[in-house]
């Protein structure tokens, strides 16, 4: 059979669409629901699981924190009450704090500096 033949002959068959909606055996509005359904199902599956899991997680978590950190702060006023009202300096290693560029314009400190927390630079320059 010739190539124009062949062509002719499958041009008139006819053909059927494939669309969508007739491929399935649900129609595109069954579809649609069902996906809602399944939206609505998965959507009260991760409340629940905010709700009951999560939620509860947070809480235990936050607890722990807080006792760890009241345990930090009782140990730091121990320290504190045993060095005369001061916390002890650290060891003072060659490797920390150090100004490689010279000091800040503002000091030796940074621009955050504390007190409390942290190593007072200006002091230890002049030493």
């Amino acid at each position: 059979m010739s190539m124009l033949a062949r062509r002719a002959v499958l041009r008139a068959v006819p053909r059927a669409r494939n669309f969508a909606a007739t491929a399935g055996k649900t129609s595109y509005r069954e579809q649609q629901e069902a996906t809602i359904a399944h939206a609505a199902e998965t959507t009260e599956l991760w409340r629940k699981i905010s709700f009951f899991v999560c939620l509860p997680a947070i809480a235990v978590c936050t607890l722990w924190v807080r006792n760890v950190e009241a345990e930090h702060e009782a140990h730091q006023h121990h320290l504190i009450e045993e060095n005369g009202g001061k916390l002890p300096e650290p060891p003072a290693y060659e490797y920390l704090n150090r100004r490689a560029a010279g000091p800040f314009p503002w000091g030796m400190n940074t621009l955050f500096f504390n007190p409390k927390v942290n190593k007072d630079m200006s002091i230890t320059d002049e030493e």
